[in-house]
């Protein structure tokens, strides 16, 4: 009579029979081996805690053999013939190897440390349940040395699970340290943390978490991908040393990151909880630089629905990659100072930068065609979101409180985000978008900046460099609703700007702006409307050099609300058409070369028009002016204007 059916009725028959009882199972084993979740019964079927050291192997029933009971092996290895499956059924098996003749099968449930596998064998199921304590894992608090073995036996158990042909790797309950910084002669951070295999799904809870070691090293990394393909990580919680760190060799140590992904192609990162990592909570990057043979870069990666909480430098890097989804996130506190280490540069939730100089090789690194919309930011040290170096970057629908901003970029979009200031810095300092630098003018072009909501910004929007188009935008309660650097063809049109602020500004020249060539603010049937309490309109310092006669900027269509005047100064070129002002006026101080033409201008608090000091070669014609007195439609405050023309004009 087969084993299992014989103990079976032994046991029915209520008959003490020593291979079948639970008498001789010693206590260590249950301890150690069997599952907290698992009761003991009187049916060795059901109970793992059964004892049967003498099972029989040869007990196959269609072609199956079953674990009811726990077997060990001692040491020693079982031959498991062709086209066979090792079944469980509430058992387990330790101790020793299974040696499978060919097309073999096992259920992942019998799986362990303790159980080796050999010949041909695949698991029954793709998905495997990871337990911790199966596998030599130690949670809580532990020494460097449990730490490592604690990360290889993780790694090595991914790796074995894949072998065998399980692609989905699920963890629930896990709270333990893993020693990642690197060992002596490794050239790559990433080697030596927990790495996730190609073709890979690991499924975490929150129950599930994964500790950094604390450490003295300079770049650690918990969890990476590294040169990988068609990766899924999702779940569960990483936690970094950054408060627990050794930084006392002066380093800066910004480069300690819980997620790494190198070279790293269609893959997933979704669901995750980032804390305190003392570098990036992510980085994105490539192996290799561009210009070498080996290069391999990251592409078609999408980080999704994840929180991250006090990461030390930024929450996200991508230094280089194509193709990049970065959506659905909450970003909390990037960079912050906490009361045991302060934050780093760069500070932001996001920040693209991929290295462009300083190799004579060529481009070190390419990040380009990234998006990134639907996330939430607050809170973060310097800025939300910028594009330090990457083309192609659409930043969209995003709800933030620090700012967006793009240094070095072609082609970066930047499009239906409401951004609220909430901190002093940025209500009394702070820009919200920053599109472009005026010291990197010909490296940024193809920008658009339009759609967005913002409120209680000092400044809204700041415009620099070349090819860039601004409209649509609502800005709130800024001091300064627009600003505009050093531009060449820009169009900046159907922008609203309402500020009850004290002071507050429209559209303002930066006061070191050097020239605006083929610039238009306004559009023919789309004019900004703006209503602030100083200046709607403030351009000076503009297109006065020599080279910039022929320079055009035209200011038109646009609807101008204050008590207070609009001034243009030290500006060549400009023309102001067809614009509505209401209550103030405009001022003109050494303008010249330009054109004030059929505008309507209502001032109640102002002259029409006044021209001060300076003013040449002005055609002023066809306005329609309406002032009360004191006041006059067109007042010229000194005699050294020279050609100056005006005709048409009907003053009321």
């Amino acid at each position: 009579m087969k084993h299992t059916f014989y103990c079976l009725l032994v046991l029915l028959s209520v008959i003490h029979f020593t291979s079948c009882s639970t008498d001789n199972l010693e206590e260590q084993d249950l301890e150690e081996d069997v599952p907290e979740t698992v009761t003991g019964s009187d049916d060795p079927e059901e109970d793992p805690m059964a004892s049967c050291d003498d099972f029989d192997w040869t007990n196959i029933i269609d072609d199956k053999i079953t674990i009811n009971c726990v077997v060990n092996l001692n040491g020693k290895t079982i031959d498991i013939p062709s086209n066979t499956s090792v079944i469980y059924k509430g058992g387990d098996v330790k101790n020793g190897t299974l040696n499978f003749a060919s097309n073999g099968k096992i259920d992942g449930e019998l799986l362990s440390a303790s159980l080796g596998l050999n010949g041909n064998v695949q698991l029954i199921k793709d998905e495997f349940e990871f337990i911790p304590s199966r596998w030599g894992i130690v949670g809580g608090k532990v020494s460097d040395e449990i730490a490592r073995s604690n990360r290889d036996n993780f790694e090595n158990t991914m790796h074995k699970i894949k072998e065998i042909g399980g692609n989905k790797f699920t963890i629930n309950k896990l709270d333990a340290y893993f020693k990642v910084d690197e060992p002596s002669g490794s050239p790559i951070p990433s080697l030596a943390a927990i790495n996730v295999p190609s073709d890979f799904h690991l499924s975490m809870t929150s129950d599930t978490h994964i500790r950094m070691q604390p450490n003295s090293y300079k770049r650690p990394t918990l969890l990476a991908t590294f040169k990988a393909n068609n990766v899924t990580i999702e779940g569960g919680v990483l936690h970094g040393d950054r408060d627990e760190h050794d930084y006392s060799d002066g380093s800066t140590h910004e480069w300690g990151h819980l997620l790494r992904i190198t070279g790293t192609k269609n893959s997933v990162f979704k669901n995750i909880r980032f804390e305190d990592a003392t570098g990036d909570a992510v980085d994105v990057i490539a192996s290799g630089h561009s210009f070498d043979s080996n290069y391999v870069f990251s592409d078609n990666v999408l980080i999704t629905n994840n929180t991250m909480i006090r990461s030390r430098r930024n929450h996200i890097s991508i230094t280089d990659g194509r193709n990049i989804i970065v959506e659905k996130n909450n970003f909390i506190d990037a960079s912050i100072h906490t009361s045991k280490s302060r934050g780093v540069a760069p500070g932001f939730a996001i920040d693209v930068e991929a290295v462009r100089h300083g190799h004579p090789g060529g481009i070190p690194q390419i990040a380009e065609d990234i998006i990134i919309r639907d996330n939430t930011e607050d809170g973060s040290r310097i800025g939300a979101f910028t594009v330090h170096t990457g083309d192609r970057v659409t930043i969209e629908n995003n709800k933030l409180e620090g700012s967006i901003s793009y240094s070095v970029s072609i082609g970066t979009i930047i499009r239906n985000n409401e951004i609220t200031a909430t901190s002093y810095k940025n209500i009394n300092n702070g820009t919200a978008i920053v599109a472009g630098r005026d010291d990197l003018f010909d490296k940024n072009y193809d920008g658009r900046v339009y759609d967005n909501i913002i409120k209680n910004y000092a400044i809204g929007i700041s415009v620099t460099n070349k090819d860039i188009d601004t409209y649509n935008n609502q800005i709130i309660n800024c001091k300064t609703g627009l600003r505009i650097n050093s531009v060449r063809n820009a169009k900046i049109y159907n922008n609203t700007i309402k500020s009850t602020r004290e002071n507050s500004n429209g559209i303002v020249s930066h006061p070191r702006s050097e020239y605006m060539d083929n610039v238009i603010i306004g559009d023919e049937n789309k004019g900004n409307i703006i209503e602030v309490t100083r200046a709607p309109l403030q351009i000076q310092n503009t297109n006065h050099e020599n080279g910039q006669d022929n320079f055009k900027l035209i200011i038109s269509n646009n609807t101008l609300k204050s008590n207070n005047t609009s001034t243009i100064s030290n500006v060549v070129g400009l023309e102001f058409v067809k614009n509505s002002i209401n209550q103030g006026g405009i001022r003109l101080v050494n303008y010249k070369n330009g054109k004030i033409n059929n505008n309507i201008i209502k001032s109640t608090t102002s002259n029409g028009i006044r021209i001060d000091k300076g003013c040449k070669n002005l055609e002023i014609s066809n306005n329609k002016i309406n002032v009360i007195s004191p006041f006059e439609c067109i007042k010229e405050t000194t005699t050294d204007g020279i050609n100056i023309d005006i005709k048409n004009l009907q003053c009321n």
